[in-house]
């Protein structure tokens, strides 16, 4: 493991003042019930089902393999690092404290630039949403951005508040997810008992068919299982702390194969695959699936729990990217106001704000004439790629680090190291197979190569832009403090 170097020696009284104006204790922490169900919310969509169900029943194996060879190294290297590194920054504070100060700050800096577009990207379909709701057009910019201005600037208060109300609307998106969930089963098990199945499940091929589609499909249902390795950022305010953290891990692994396995199976009774593939979305195999099913009338309410539980999630992954700003101001990447809670709430205030005007800055380009939309589309893109960087970086730190005995309150996976650096090899495998596969374009695409080009560029942009980022701040740490940051600046 490597060793802190001479720029962390120069960020201790940074963290030494921030450990003096703020104790997780002073704040209301969350107990396991909270933290069980704002893990399922940020780690289970049920948006991917749709997408499944559309290749067929030989999806069902493909959520059993990604289930193996993907979440299940993901919760033992989630466990292990949180237990080997108890400070602030998750995956971040991993990769610093496990490989070297600048692998923490590109892991890191991938990490939230990916959350952007994704940010962005659940505020304007919300937004849609309420306009369909309220028989308005769902494609008019200024509403669109008028909602989810109003959606971002709430949050960013809401989060504000703290943890103590910050659980709650991910807690409600997860209690609407599974609400969701059994409306599904409930369309399901009526067409059976009519007899009226859309899929003959018995005579059908679950072995999927290795060729282009199936390829794409492997890189959605690996990343449809991630997200939960944010539980780290949280790990000083959950009560029982890496204890409670291990039995999430294990309830969200199962939750999230009853949702994906059954949600397909129950959506395959309700709509045949080749009625799936025209389909936009989840929200319209919901309307769809109402309709041949009679209950139009649901249709209102049951999509709003579905927007509820995207809200929720957004609610949920808006607070946990908020820990990498204020981490990054621990380690003086950026400002030391990023590093400071509030000593009532316990909220990263700086950071806060930060996200949501970086959030709020994307939605506008979203939403402005398409030469700045075609810069948007560029970061959307981009997010495909970046959001699986960090995964390496992880599954490194853990390979690196299974070498030398974790200490006497942390967990390794049962094997001890042996199994720990086979489950590290498999996760990072897993990952660059589905990077690749979500590189391919589309097979629709007119300009299949210029559409893996523009990923595989802006992707090689923010490194560039992030690996500077990272040599001016060390540059002005050794600037600030010339006798205690020395040697490199590379770490």
């Amino acid at each position: 493991m490597a060793a802190a170097d001479a720029a962390g020696d120069a960020i201790i009284p940074v963290r030494l003042r921030v450990l003096d104006e703020f104790s997780p204790m002073s704040v209301k922490r969350l107990r396991f019930v909270d933290a069980a169900l704002y893990a399922l919310v940020i780690g289970t969509g049920m948006r991917w089902i749709a997408v499944a169900a559309a290749v067929g029943p030989s999806s069902l194996l493909l959520w059993a393999i990604a289930l193996l060879t993907f979440y299940i190294p993901l919760a033992a290297a989630t466990a292990e690092l949180t237990g080997r590194f108890k400070g602030e920054g998750g995956i971040y504070a991993w990769a610093r404290d496990g490989l070297s100060p600048m692998a923490g700050f590109l892991c890191g800096w991938f990490y939230w630039i990916s959350l952007m577009p994704f940010f962005a990207g659940a505020l304007v379909f919300l937004s849609g949403l309420i306009l369909s709701a309220t028989g308005l057009n769902p494609k008019d910019s200024a509403s669109v951005l008028g909602i989810s201005t109003a959606l971002t600037v709430g949050v960013t208060v809401l989060q504000l508040a703290g943890l103590k109300y910050g659980k709650w609307l991910p807690n409600v998106g997860a209690a609407g997810m599974w609400l969701v969930f059994g409306v599904v089963i409930a369309m399901a098990v009526v067409l059976g008992l009519r007899g009226q199945g859309a899929t003959d499940f018995a005579s059908a091929s679950y072995l999927p068919r290795w060729r282009f589609g199936t390829a794409i499909l492997w890189g959605t249902i690996m990343f449809a299982y991630s997200g939960v390795e944010a539980m780290a950022f949280l790990r000083n305010e959950i009560e029982g702390g890496l204890r409670s953290i291990v039995r999430v891990l294990i309830l969200v692994g199962i939750g999230s194969l009853v949702i994906y396995v059954g949600g397909t199976v129950a959506l395959l009774a309700v709509l045949p695959a080749r009625a799936l593939t025209r389909l936009l979305g989840f929200p319209d195999a919901l309307l769809l699936g109402l309709a041949h099913v009679g209950l139009t009338y649901l249709a209102a309410p049951v999509i709003g729990l579905f927007a509820l539980s995207m809200l929720g999630s957004f609610v949920g992954w808006f607070g946990v990217g908020a820990q990498l700003p204020f981490a990054a101001g621990l380690d003086s990447f950026l400002p030391q106001a990023f590093g400071w809670r509030h000593p009532r709430t316990g909220a990263p205030v700086a950071a806060i704000l930060l996200q949501g005007g970086a959030t709020l800055a994307i939605v506008m380009l979203s939403q402005l004439n398409s030469t700045v939309a075609s810069a948007y589309d560029i970061l959307v893109a981009m997010s495909i790629v970046t959001v699986a960087i960090p995964y390496l970086f992880m599954f490194a730190t853990q390979f690196v680090c299974a070498r030398t005995a974790p200490p006497a309150d942390g967990w390794m996976p049962w094997g001890g190291a042996r199994v720990s650096r086979a489950l590290a090899l498999l996760g990072g495998l897993s990952t660059l197979i589905a990077i690749v596969c979500s590189v391919l374009p589309n097979t629709g695409d007119p300009h299949p190569l210029q559409s893996v080009l523009k990923i595989v560029l802006s992707s090689l942009g923010a490194f560039l832009v992030g690996l500077l980022f990272y040599v001016w701040a060390r540059r002005t740490q050794m600037r600030r403090s010339p006798s205690t940051v020395s040697g490199a600046p590379f770490g």
